[in-house]
Order: C-alpha cells, then sequence, then structure tokens
C-alpha cells in the first residue's frame, strides 16, 4: 500500500480553496443587508404564493389575487397593532416602574446567597439599574445593520414590501431566469431542490403561526391565573419567540421567572412547572398536529444556525435560523448528496401522498 503524500497541485488548489473561501465571506459582509432583504423577500413570497395561486385557480387575476393577499395581511397586522399595543405599551411601562425595586431585591438576593455559596461570587453586588441597561445597550446593538437606523428600517420596509408585491404578481420570470442560466443537465435537479424547499418553507410558515398563537394564548392563560400584571407582555414575548425554537422557549420563560423569583420563590416553581407543562403540549401534540416532521431540525443544528444567524444579521436574522437551516439541508441533500454522491433521498409514494 502505497501513499503519494502531499503533491503541488494539492497544495494549489488548497490555496485556492481557501482565498475563495475568504472572498466569499468578504462579499457576504459588504452585501450583509441586502442579503437579509431579499431573504426576507422570499420568505414572505414563499408564504403568501399558496394564497395567490388558490385564487388564481379560482379564476381571479394574480395582480388582484396579490392586492386581496397583501391587504389582508397588513389589515390583520394593523389589528392586532390597535388591539395589543396600548396593553403591552401600558404594562412595558408599569414593568419599567417596578424595575429598580426588582433589581434591588435581585441583588439582595444573590447576594445571600453567595454568602451561603461562595461559588456565585459577588453578582449580586454587580447587579443594579446601569448594568442592566449597559447589558441590553449592547444586546439590543446586535440587530444588524438593516436596522441600524429609524430611515433605514423603514426604507428596507418599503422595498420587501414593493418586491414582495412584484414577485407575487409574476414569479414566473424570476424563475426561469434562474433555472435557464443552469447546466441543462442541472436543471431537473434544481427544480426539485426548488420544490421540495418551497413545501417545507410553507409547512414551516404555516405551522409557526399555528403555534405562536398557541403558546401565545396558553402563556397568557397561565401567568394571568398566577396573578401576573404584565401576562400579556410576557404572552407576546413567549409568541414571538416562539419562532426561534429550542433556545426561544427558553428565553421566554426567563422574564416572569426573575419577576416571579424577587417575588416569591414559590410562585417561581409554578412558572417554571407552568411553561414546561406548555412545551411538552407544543412537543408532544401541538408539532405533530400542525407541522411536518420533515422541517424538524436537530436542537445542534438550530443552535448552529441561530449563532451564525445571529452574528450574521444580529436579532432579525435569528428569527430566520430555522428558514436558513432548512434551506442549507435541502441544498446539501439534492446537490451535493444526489448531484455529486449519486446517493438521492427519493420520496416514497406515502410521502407524496401526505405532501400533496
Amino acid at each position: 500500500m502505497s501513499s503519494q503524500g502531499l503533491t503541488f497541485k494539492d497544495l494549489r488548489n488548497a490555496i485556492l480553496f481557501a482565498a475563495f473561501i475568504y472572498l466569499v465571506v468578504v462579499f457576504i459582509n459588504d452585501i450583509v443587508d441586502v442579503i437579509l432583504i431579499f431573504s426576507i423577500t422570499a420568505l414572505l413570497v414563499v408564504s403568501l404564493n399558496p394564497f395567490v395561486t388558490w385564487l388564481e385557480k379560482h379564476r381571479i387575476p394574480r395582480a388582484v389575487g396579490t392586492a386581496i393577499v397583501v391587504i389582508s395581511l397588513v389589515s390583520l397586522i394593523a389589528a392586532l397593532i390597535y388591539f395589543f399595543a396600548p396593553i403591552s405599551a401600558r404594562q412595558v411601562s408599569e414593568l419599567a416602574s417596578e424595575l429598580p425595586d426588582l433589581i434591588s431585591r435581585l441583588s439582595d438576593w444573590f447576594i445571600k446567597m453567595s454568602r451561603r455559596y461562595p461559588a456565585i461570587g459577588s453578582f449580586g453586588e454587580h447587579l443594579n439599574l446601569s448594568s442592566i441597561q449597559q447589558f441590553l445597550k449592547e444586546f439590543v446593538g446586535g440587530i444588524g445593520q438593516v436596522t441600524s437606523s429609524g430611515i433605514y428600517a423603514i426604507a428596507s420596509i418599503i422595498v420587501i414590501f414593493v418586491t414582495t408585491i412584484y414577485s407575487l404578481i409574476n414569479p414566473k420570470p424570476l424563475i426561469d431566469g434562474f433555472v435557464n442560466a443552469l447546466d441543462p443537465k442541472r436543471r431537473p435537479r434544481a427544480l426539485a431542490a426548488g420544490e421540495r424547499l418551497s413545501s417545507q418553507i410553507k409547512a414551516w410558515a404555516r405551522g409557526t403561526i399555528y403555534a405562536m398563537l398557541t403558546i401565545f394564548v396558553l402563556t397568557w392563560a397561565a401567568l394571568y391565573l398566577l396573578g401576573f400584571k404584565q401576562a400579556l407582555l410576557f404572552a407576546v414575548i413567549a409568541g414571538t419567540l416562539e419562532i426561534v425554537p429550542v433556545i426561544g422557549p427558553i428565553l421566554s420563560a426567563i422574564p416572569p421567572l426573575i419577576v416571579a423569583l424577587v417575588k416569591n420563590p414559590v410562585l417561581a416553581l409554578w412558572v417554571i412547572g407552568s411553561f414546561v407543562l406548555i412545551q411538552q403540549f407544543e412537543n408532544h401534540v401541538l408539532i405533530p398536529l400542525v407541522m411536518s416532521r420533515q422541517v424538524r431540525l436537530h436542537p445542534v443544528t438550530v443552535i448552529f444556525w441561530v449563532l451564525v444567524m445571529g452574528a450574521l444579521f444580529g436579532l432579525v436574522g435569528i428569527f430566520l435560523a430555522t428558514p436558513a437551516g432548512v434551506t442549507a439541508g435541502i441544498l446539501y441533500d439534492e446537490l451535493y448528496l444526489c448531484e455529486y454522491r449519486k446517493i438521492c433521498q427519493e420520496p416514497t409514494e406515502k410521502e407524496e401522498e401526505k405532501t400533496e
């Protein structure tokens, strides 16, 4: 058995590959805002297109159907803001007024615990309003360049809105332009990847909306019964963070848990029990009912994409972590395993019937 060792060709290819990766990273860093805007646009188009297509099948032109769908979506968002924003704003104000007292009591609790358990250290001595504000400033500062200023954020929303409308009205030229740019031999595989991606993104969007609404209602009811003044606010946070699997539910439990901890340790136990029960209901009942198992990702994969998308796009990127992971997984299966390794995972007849 002989080994040729590292050749000059291997070294050259390795250097060229490293240089290519470096240029890709630099390029992505320079156009990170554009990528984020068009990623959100693509997600909206894939999620809303089934409604427009359904209207088109019922003899409603795509332009009119797009207008109906977009107006309905905007009206729904406006109604939610109209009904929930004032209550949430009032509860935020109440929580802000109670924050100094909560932080003071929490700091005292940590100091007492540090005396019993020295390993905790002097964390409580450094827990004050200024340290909390500094932490929030650094955390919110990771939202990303696309939302770093109000004017740019408004301009980005307008671009997303207009681009989504044009894409929904006439998506065929965009699809044909992309497919025609590929080698004819690779077009069938690219189309298969596109169809599979569209199907899974739609399943993810539908299941996520149902899950967000359900978790919002259950969290609101549980915290209201436990006597929380900010039950609606914490429910909105829980429903919003539901879009980030694995990590989102854990983060949503922290604010009410801290409030309960400084008021009554027994109440904190009830909060933990409530969130555990809600998550068990979600994992064993809700997700199997409303979301295809094909969309589910391994927790480690989810955490990886949350970190990657958060580093690239900030908080907005974290909310796009799941569709990014789904997209990467499909492209890996279709364009690498099947196209390059010839290990195709073709759906069975039963899976195709379920998809239909």
